[in-house]
C-alpha cells in the first residue's frame, strides 16, 4: 500500500515534526531506478538531525570495532530502525560525545572483541571512561539498554568486551530493555546466524514499547536510503587521469592520508622457510624502517598494515563494470550523512582505481548487508527473488551454502547476478573497507640494533641529561655518539600464505598474505626469482608511483602486544609456539638470550615435518648447542602415530612443574586458536595434576590462578 504523501507528521513522536522536509520520508515504493532512488523517494537521516534527543522513538547505536564488522552491524540495524520510523543515529564510541550519555534513552551498544578479549581501539576511551569510580551508582538510570557481541568461542574470553559493557552499564543504574547477543564466530553462519534471530527479538520488543504512530508505516524494503557518500567527477578533469595532481589550482591527488603512529617500511627480505614442496607457503619478512621518530618497539608487538588488491585484479574488476575509461579520472568523495564519515586514512580527492586498489575489499566474501542493498541494483525479477530470499530467516542456509561455505567473493557474486549494475555513489556502502592485518612481530628491538651496526633507536630509550639512550646488548650508547650509517630499525614477520581448496575443491587466498607474496623486496632484486612477482607498489601519502625495480614499500603501525615477558632475566620461560605461533616467541627468546642473557629458556615447537615446515629450526639447534635454549619439536607427520606439542608438554612434565611452581617461572602460548590452545591447556592440567598430587578439577584451579598471576599468557587467532 503506498504511503499517503498528503499526511503531516504531528510533533512530539518520532519523525514527527511540523518542518516540511519530512515530507522526505513520504517516500513512494517502486519509484526507485535501478538503484538511483529519486530525489523525493530517499530516506535521507540527514532530515531526523531537528528531532530532540529526548524523543522517545530515537535510537543511538553506538559500536566498537575492530575489522569492520561490528560498524557494519550497527550501520545495518541503523537503516531498519529508520525503516520503522525511529530517529537512528550510529557513531563509535570514542567519536561520540560523551557528554550527552545523560540524556539518551534508547541505546544499543555493539562491540566486537580483539586480541585476548580486549575492546576495539575506537571503544577502549569510552570503555575507560564507564570505569571512572566517580561515578554515581544511578548516573544512567533514565537509560535503556541493550548489548550485542561479536567474539570467537574458540578463545578464552568469549565476547569479553560487550559481557563486561553489559554489566557495567546496569552497575551504572541503565536498565536492559531487551537481552544481549553474543555472535559466535564459530557459528556456521558466522555472526549473522545470532544476529538474525537476535534483530527480530529485538525489534519486536521495540516497536511494543514504542510503536509507530498511526498515521505512518513501515517503509517498504524496495525503497533504498540514501548512499552515503558521493563520487563526484569534475567534468573539467575528464581525461586528465593522473596529471591531475600537477595542477596548482586543485587538491593534490593521493593513495593514502598518513594516519598518526605509521611509518614507511621497506621490504628488504620476503623469502619462503618451507620446503618448495610443503603444501604450505611460510614466509620470513624482513622490513627496515628509517624514520628518525620511529619510536621503536617491545618484543612481543604486533605489526598492523593494511593490503592492496593486486593491479590485475583491480583491472580485471575495472572491466568487468565498465569502469576502465574513468578509472584514472580525478574524483573527489563527498559525504551525504552527517553519521557517516569517510576512514580518516582515505582521501576525499583521489581516484576510482585508487579507491579500488587500496580501499576497498571486493575480493572478500560479502556479509548479509551486501545482499540487501544488492536487490536495488538489479531490475532482474529472478535474481531479485533469490537476493530476497538470501537474506530472508528461511533462506540463511541458501546463504551458507553459496556465500560462507565456498567463501565466494563479493566479485564472484556480481559475476553471478548479470543484471546487477552497481552505482557508483553506493560502492562506499556497498563494498567494506580494506582493514588493517596484524601479525607478530618476530624480532627483538636489540638485535635489530646489533645487526645493523647498533645505530637504531631502542624502544626503551631514556631522556638522560637531554640526550636519547640507546640501549644495546653491548651496552648503552647516546644518539648523539658518531655512530657508523644511518638509524634503521629492522622489523622480522613470519607469515603463513593463506591459500586454500573451499570444501567444493575451489581455491582461495588472503588478501594480504597474496599481497604480500606478490611485493619485491631488496633480496628479490639481487636474486634470480623463480616465480612471476608483480610490480612493487610504493604506497606513499605524497605518490601514487609505482616503482617496479625498488623494494616494495607501504606504511604499518606498532600495536602493544598480550603477551609479556616476567621483568626478571632468572626467571625460567616456557614457550609454546606450533606453527606460525613461534613468531612472538622467536622476539621473546632473542631479546631474553642476546639482551639479557637469560638461559633458562624453553620451546615447545610444533609442525608437520622436520624437513618440510620447521621454522628457524638452525637457530634453535644454535641456541640449544650453547646452552641456552632447550628445545622440545613435536613433527606429527614423520612417524605413525601423530604427535603434538601437548604430548611433549606431558612427557617434559616434570621439567614444566618445575619451572612453574618451583620457580614461578612463565609460560606463554601462541598459535592457531582453533584446537590447540585447549589441547595445551588440558596438558599442562594433566602436568599440574601428576606432579603436584593433585585431582584435575585441582590442578584446574591452580592453573586459573597461575593465569590471574600473569604466568600464563596466551596470544592466539584464528
Amino acid at each position: 500500500m503506498p504511503l499517503d504523501m498528503s499526511k503531516t507528521l504531528e510533533s512530539g513522536s518520532a519523525l514527527e515534526s511540523g518542518n516540511a522536509e519530512t515530507n522526505a520520508f513520504m517516500s513512494i515504493p517502486g519509484k526507485e531506478q535501478h538503484g538511483q532512488p529519486l530525489e523525493q523517494d530517499s530516506i535521507d537521516p540527514r532530515h531526523l538531525e531537528h528531532i530532540s534527543i529526548h524523543t522517545p522513538r530515537r535510537i543511538l547505536f553506538l559500536y566498537g570495532s575492530q575489522t569492520g564488522c561490528a560498524q557494519d552491524v550497527a550501520e545495518n540495524a541503523a537503516r531498519e530502525a529508520r525503516r520503522m520510523r525511529f530517529s537512528a543515529s550510529v557513531s563509535a564510541m570514542d567519536d561520540y560525545d560523551r557528554s550527552l550519555l545523560i540524556r539518551e534513552h534508547f541505546v544499543v551498544f555493539i562491540a566486537s572483541t580483539t586480541g585476548q578479549g580486549e575492546e576495539p581501539d575506537n571503544m577502549k576511551k569510552f570503555w575507560k571512561f564507564l570505569l571512572r569510580k566517580s561515578h554515581p551508582s544511578d548516573a544512567l538510570d533514565h537509560m535503556e539498554y541493550t548489548v550485542f557481541g561479536l567474539g570467537d568461542s574458540s578463545y578464552i574470553k568469549f565476547n569479553w568486551p560487550a559481557k563486561k559493557l553489559y554489566k557495567r552499564l546496569m552497575q551504572l543504574g541503565a536498565v536492559p530493555f531487551y537481552e544481549p547477543g553474543y555472535a559466535d564466530d564459530q557459528h556456521y553462519l558466522g555472526v549473522d546466524g545470532t544476529l538474525g534471530p537476535w534483530l527480530t527479538g529485538l525489534w519486536k520488543v521495540a516497536l511494543e514499547k514504542y510503536p509507530i504512530p498511526a498515521h505512518l508505516e513501515i517503509i517498504p524494503e524496495d525503497v533504498i536510503f540514501q548512499n552515503s557518500f558521493s563520487l563526484v567527477f569534475d567534468p573539467k578533469d575528464k581525461g586528465m587521469g593522473m596529471n591531475m595532481d600537477m595542477e596548482k589550482d586543485h587538491e593534490p591527488i593521493l593513495d593514502f592520508n598518513t594516519e598518526p603512529g605509521s611509518y614507511l617500511a621497506t621490504m628488504i627480505k620476503n623469502k619462503r622457510i618451507t620446503d618448495p614442496k610443503h603444501s604450505q607457503d611460510v614466509r620470513h619478512i624482513e622490513l627496515s624502517i628509517k624514520d628518525p621518530v620511529f619510536p621503536g618497539y617491545h618484543p612481543g608487538d604486533v605489526l598492523a598494515m593494511r593490503p592492496r588488491n593486486l593491479a590485475s585484479d583491480v583491472n580485471e574488476f575495472l572491466k568487468y563494470n565498465g569502469w576502465t575509461e574513468i578509472a584514472d579520472d580525478p574524483l573527489t568523495i563527498v559525504e551525504n550523512l552527517s553519521d557517516h564519515r569517510l576512514p580518516k586514512h582515505i582521501p576525499h580527492r583521489q581516484t576510482l582505481r585508487s579507491l579500488l586498489t587500496n580501499h576497498l575489499n571486493v575480493f572478500t566474501t560479502p556479509r548479509t548487508s551486501f545482499f540487501q542493498l544488492l536487490v536495488h541494483f538489479t531490475d532482474d525479477e529472478d535474481e531479485k527473488e533469490k537476493l530476497r530470499e538470501f537474506v530472508s530467516p528461511a533462506g540463511q542456509d541458501d546463504l551458507y551454502s553459496y556465500s560462507h561455505r565456498m567463501k565466494r567473493t563479493i566479485f564472484e557474486a556480481l559475476k553471478d547476478f548479470k543484471g546487477v549494475k552497481v552505482p557508483l555513489d553506493y560502492m562506499l556502502d556497498l563494498f567494506p573497507i580494506i582493514m588493517p592485518r596484524s601479525f607478530s612481530i618476530a624480532s627483538a628491538p636489540l638485535v635489530s640494533v646489533q645487526e645493523h651496526r647498533q645505530s637504531a633507536r631502542s624502544h626503551d630509550a631514556d631522556k638522560i641529561h637531554g640526550k636519547k639512550m640507546i640501549h644495546t646488548a653491548n651496552g648503552d650508547l647516546s644518539a648523539d655518539d658518531n655512530l657508523e650509517g644511518e638509524l634503521e630499525w629492522k622489523v622480522d614477520l613470519c607469515v603463513a600464505i593463506v591459500y586454500y581448496k573451499t570444501k567444493l575443491w575451489k581455491w582461495r587466498t588472503g588478501i594480504c598474505t597474496k599481497w604480500l607474496k606478490s611485493l619485491q623486496s631488496g633480496e628479490n632484486l639481487v636474486e634470480t626469482s623463480t616465480s612471476a612477482v608483480e610490480s612493487a607498489p610504493v604506497i606513499d601519502a605524497a605518490t601514487t608511483a609505482t616503482t617496479v625495480n625498488e623494494p616494495a614499500q607501504f606504511w604499518i603501525r606498532i600495536q602493544k602486544g598480550t603477551l609479556k615477558l616476567p621483568k626478571d632475566p632468572s626467571v625460567p620461560l616456557i614457550c609454546i609456539g606450533p606453527g606460525t605461533g613461534v613468531a612472538p616467541m622467536r622476539s621473546f627468546l632473542h631479546h631474553r638470550i642476546y639482551a639479557q642473557g637469560a638461559t633458562e629458556n624453553v620451546l615447545f615447537f610444533g609442525c608437520r615435518k622436520r624437513d618440510m615446515d620447521y621454522h628457524y629450526r638452525q637457530e634453535w639447534e644454535q641456541f640449544e648447542k650453547e646452552g641456552r635454549l632447550k628445545v622440545f619439536s613435536a613433527c606429527s607427520r614423520d612417524q605413525e602415530d601423530k604427535v603434538y606439542v601437548q604430548h611433549l608438554i606431558e612427557q617434559q612434565g616434570p621439567l614444566v612443574w618445575n619451572y612453574i611452581h618451583e620457580r614461578k617461572g612463565t609460560i606463554l602460548l601462541s598459535g592457531s586458536s582453533t584446537r590447540m590452545p585447549a589441547d595445551v591447556t588440558r596438558a599442562l592440567q594433566r602436568v599440574i595434576a601428576s606432579q603436584g598430587q593433585m585431582t584435575i578439577e585441582q590442578a584446574s584451579e591452580y592453573l586459573t590462578r597461575v593465569e590471574k598471576e600473569g604466568r600464563f599468557q596466551q596470544e592466539c587467532w584464528a
